[in-house]
């Protein structure tokens, strides 16, 4: 008795819910059933497209032969940077929707679009640890697509920068960087940014004095130490303006 009456009071329950969800105009049910929809942890390429073609709107020199591209970090850099680089000179592509697995699988819009004759692709820290075996993934069918497409014969690969916040994870990217080194060795026309050197002291260790407080992010003269490694691909000395924040990816 006692099991049926359990019965019934579930069976009115589950009645009036339908009755409820019924009554509810069409966009709140669209709503409701939309929110528990997985999200997918791949990035769409029409996505990626959107994003290129409103940065595209911004002028840049036909001259420009050097594309650079990279994700979270690197897109943060260039946010907070105090010294732009030159979008006449260099085309900066900076987004957390590029990671190497995004750009390979989009690899047409990324990069051949662009024709460069040099890509310099930044890694994130990520990339170096969690992902290191799908970056490395990446990496070969970036490689395979540049000369598929015959573009970018020289590819230059940024490995993550082992920054004051990332101590702990030191020795990991070095690991990652020594893998990343033979990688390189390993293929025709790559090669590899020493950022990690480029950002450090006398005694060879990360400088802090380079990035902002957050350990994290570059400072002004870290920003200028990169911007010249950067332009060397140019074969530009310096910068001939500075531009806004909004106006460097190109």
């Amino acid at each position: 008795m006692k099991q049926q009456l359990y019965s019934e009071d579930e069976s009115m329950r589950f009645s009036w819910l339908l009755i409820l969800i019924l009554a509810l105009p069409p966009a709140a049910v669209i709503l409701t059933t939309t929110d528990f929809t997985p999200q997918t942890s791949e990035t769409s390429c029409e996505k990626v497209r959107i994003f290129l073609e409103e940065t595209d709107q911004i002028r840049v020199s036909k001259d420009s032969y050097t594309l650079i591209i990279g994700g979270s970090v690197f897109s943060e850099w260039k946010q907070r940077s105090a010294k732009k680089l030159e979008p006449s000179q260099l085309r900066v592509k900076a987004s957390p929707l590029f990671t190497p697995t995004t750009i390979a699988k989009c690899f047409e819009r990324t990069v051949a679009h662009y024709r460069p004759v040099t890509t310099v692709l930044f890694l994130d820290d990520s990339d170096g640890l969690a992902k290191s075996e799908s970056t490395f993934n990446a990496l070969d069918e970036i490689d395979a697509l540049r000369a598929y497409w015959s573009v970018s014969p020289s590819l230059v690969v940024v490995p993550p920068a082992i920054t004051p916040a990332l101590k702990r994870e030191a020795e990991a990217l070095r690991d990652f960087e020594r893998r990343l080194t033979r990688w390189v060795e390993s293929k025709s026309g790559t090669s590899m940014l020493d950022i990690n050197t480029l950002l450090a002291d006398d005694q060879g260790e990360v400088n802090p004095l380079l990035f902002w407080p957050d350990g994290r992010t570059l400072g002004k003269q870290g920003c200028n130490r990169l911007q010249g490694a950067l332009l060397g691909y140019t074969g530009v000395s310096k910068p001939t303006t500075e531009m806004p924040a909004d106006r460097v990816s190109s």
